[in-house]
């Protein structure tokens, strides 16, 4: 029965015991914004979140057509010379490059306006960041 007094003791709420002290910080910064303001700012950072992600569908294709470039032998086909096919390729390789390389430097340029920091200092009208 001594044992259950122990438990007793300890469930009882007596914190003091275990607590040397006891902190909050719970303190937070109260934002007021009207809908079509808050909607506003969201749908262009939406579009700016995109340039950090734009350069992986360009990416993925530049590898794709380079790789197919240099290890397929192409042959005639539908009617169409193989030297055609292999220029098709080489074009669409520059196409995706270029395309690689524009993405890569909006992303660049873009990088501060697209953080979530810049998103809450926009809401905030801040020009903290």
């Amino acid at each position: 029965m001594e044992n259950n007094d122990q438990v007793a003791s300890f469930s009882t709420g007596d914190e003091s015991r275990f607590v040397n002290e006891r902190r909050s910080n719970v303190k937070s910064d109260l934002i007021e914004i009207t809908e079509d303001k808050l909607e506003n700012i969201l749908i262009k950072h939406i579009k700016r979140m995109g340039t950090r992600k734009g350069w992986l569908a360009p990416l993925g294709l530049f590898i794709s057509v380079v790789l197919a470039n240099v290890s397929a032998t192409f042959s005639a086909k539908f009617g169409i010379p193989a030297s055609t096919w292999e220029a098709i390729f080489v074009l669409s390789a520059i196409g995706s490059g270029v395309w690689l390389l524009v993405s890569l430097i909006a992303m660049w340029l873009n990088w501060k306006e697209s953080s979530t920091d810049f998103l809450i200092c926009k809401i905030k009208d801040s020009d903290e960041s």
